[in-house]
């Protein structure tokens, strides 16, 4: 599955710089010993140490291992390469895409902070953050973990691969949501993520520590880090993904968008996976909504048989 998944990376028309600090070597070492690894990589960069950090960058960063820093290394990943002579942003000598990685995995002597890894993909019209947080586990392990999910997330942003995101605010993450993409998983046999954004429809704002207090909370699967608050917005960032839902968001889903943003979610290759919920009437499900006309086929139920979990962040905030 990795040699496949390298292989249409390669293949995807993309022209990359990749950086990686503290973490992450081991994609650039798959990507590199692939045969017509030159298709996709222009560059690669491992400023290691706390010194080669700084001079990649042009500044010494607050933090090493943070969401900043994963924006400025992918930032300067993605102006590094000089442009040819009359070429415009994205022509020949230009990445089409700058990939970051930066992070603290299992050491030998004593950190402040989680073991972790911030990754950015920035392309001239969007950048992506993801956040990974890792179980106590060897370095050896989460170094294998971070590469793979490195790949995958590279895979997605360069449309080699669909997309699988379940959204939410997961305060807290409960292990209904756990289940629920781990279904989605073996339903659809992509990978899937979450993605938690700081800014909401009907709710106040989150603050960044507050983000990543929750993104901590989920260990070994990466938490996309968005402001995205519509999902609409979460659609044209993550295009050709499908995402998880629960009931109670579907209905609010069919009631917000019109039959030019169903058209909009089609050409983006939007679909969305449906869990059933139970409420005062039964457990509801898929066939209990009028989808939009037209575009039902945009919708695929999660059937009871395969996730049923009675539990809400909200009943475990309260109690």
């Amino acid at each position: 599955m990795k040699a496949e998944r390298i292989e249409r990376i390669l293949n995807s028309g993309f022209r990359a710089v990749l950086v990686t600090a503290g973490g992450g070597s081991g994609a650039l070492n798959a990507l590199l010993t692939t045969p017509g690894a030159s298709r996709f990589v222009v560059e690669a960069h491992v400023p290691y140490s706390p010194e080669a950090l700084e001079r990649f960058l042009g500044e010494k960063p607050e933090q090493s291992v943070s969401p900043e820093t994963a924006r400025k290394l992918a930032a300067r990943a993605f102006e590094q390469s000089p442009p040819s002579e009359g070429c415009p942003k994205g022509g020949v000598g230009f990445p089409d895409i700058g990939i970051s990685c930066t992070a603290a995995l299992m050491t030998d002597r004593q950190r402040r902070g989680e073991d972790r890894a911030f990754i950015c993909i920035k392309t001239a019209d969007a950048e992506k953050l993801y956040a990974l947080y890792f179980s106590k586990t060897s370095r050896a392990e989460q170094e294998a973990l971070l590469s793979d999910w490195l790949l995958v997330l590279i895979a997605q942003a360069v449309g080699a691969e669909r997309g699988l995101m379940m959204p939410g605010s997961f305060n807290p993450v409960h292990q209904g949501h756990l289940n629920l993409l781990k279904v989605a998983e073996k339903m659809t046999g992509l990978c899937g993520i979450f993605e938690l954004s700081c800014a909401n429809v009907d709710k106040p704002a989150i603050e960044e520590a507050d983000s990543l207090r929750r993104a901590a909370a989920i260990k070994d699967i990466p938490v996309a880090l968005t402001h995205a608050p519509r999902f609409i917005h979460k659609a044209e960032l993550f295009k050709k993904t499908a995402f998880v839902v629960g009931f109670d968001t579907a209905i609010r889903i069919i009631k917000d968008y019109s039959s030019e943003e169903w058209k909009k979610f089609q050409t983006l290759g939007t679909s969305f996976l449906v869990a059933g919920r139970q409420c005062g009437r039964g457990f509801q499900t898929l066939e209990n909504l009028d989808l939009p006309d037209g575009f039902g086929a945009l919708f695929e139920a999660v059937p009871e048989s395969k996730f049923r979990e009675d539990i809400s962040s909200t009943e475990l905030r309260n109690s």
